[in-house]
């Protein structure tokens, strides 16, 4: 026999399925994909690499050549005005196996520059061509960085354990993308132990729209995850901070209530239903009966 706590993570207002995007070098294909995202209502994290501004330069990686141009900086904080931004390093090298002080200087330098501009925190990340190692991970976390996004694909809705590897679940051309998205968009709960909760986290780089000549794929994808009322449509700092905030809930020894000591408004939900309750801050609530299985 097992006893199931409600006490699961559901996601703001009680929803079950989370979308959050994150795309990188701050390219000016950015403003058109911000033109769509803003249409239908869908946030993004963009990661950018404050030393880079106003290059221009072309990327021949893909089907064929693409501008790879920086927005000058006097026009940055227009451009990403209604979402997040995030750090990519300064100058977008490779920190594996850079000293420690390069290292650290490398992620300072694009938080320090992209806080001057935006005169807030900015404490996400996103590893520059998806390289890191241990000692990449020690050093965001002793320069305040609350989250790092890899390249690393899981195919699934999983909730990350640890946030300094945070691993999407595909890139936006992936092939099973639009599987993903039925998946996501079903009332199917995903099979964790962490949480009943999905997450879907799409990423990529603006340019390769250009490259591949798909603008209106995207379009079309964006059209049909958005718009859903049992979506929460979050950045992925928003994301990152509300979980963050439901692991510092406090429960009675018996699970029949918690505590919420956060200034975040949580919900906490049953592992094999559909119920929850919303444990405001600084409130007690009575969380529903465990079930014996």
């Amino acid at each position: 026999m097992s006893i199931i706590y409600s006490d699961r993570l559901v996601w703001k207002g009680g929803k079950r399925k989370a979308f959050t995007l994150s795309y990188d070098d701050g390219v000016t294909q950015d403003e058109r994909l911000i033109g769509i995202l803003d249409r239908y209502g869908v946030k993004c994290t963009f990661n950018l690499n404050p030393a880079l501004f106003g290059k221009n330069a072309v990327i021949t990686a893909g089907k064929k050549e693409a501008p790879h141009n920086k927005f000058d900086i006097s026009r940055i904080s227009e451009i990403y005005a209604n979402h997040e931004v995030a750090g990519h390093g300064n100058v977008h090298c490779i920190l594996k196996d850079m000293d420690m002080p390069r290292c650290m200087e490398e992620i300072l330098g694009s938080r320090r520059e992209l806080e001057k501009i935006f005169r807030h925190p900015v404490t996400g990340f996103a590893y520059s061509f998806g390289v890191y190692d241990d000692r990449v991970v020690e050093a965001l976390a002793s320069c305040g960085i609350s989250y790092a996004r890899t390249v690393e694909r899981t195919g699934k809705f999983d909730i990350p354990e640890d946030f300094l590897r945070w691993h999407p679940t595909c890139h936006h051309n992936d092939v099973e993308l639009e599987r993903l998205t039925e998946e996501f968009l079903s009332d199917s709960i995903c099979l964790s132990m962490y949480a009943p909760a999905k997450l879907f986290y799409v990423w990529g780089h603006s340019y390769e729209f250009d490259q591949d000549e798909n603008w209106g794929r995207m379009e079309s994808f964006i059209s049909k995850v958005s718009g859903h009322d049992d979506v929460w449509y979050a950045s992925n700092g928003e994301v990152c901070d509300y979980v963050r905030a439901f692991e510092k809930l406090i429960y009675t020894l018996d699970g029949k209530y918690v505590y919420n000591p956060t200034a975040t408004t949580l919900y906490v939900g049953e592992a094999l239903g559909a119920g929850f309750v919303e444990v405001k801050s600084g409130e007690t609530v009575e969380v529903a009966p465990a079930i014996e299985m």
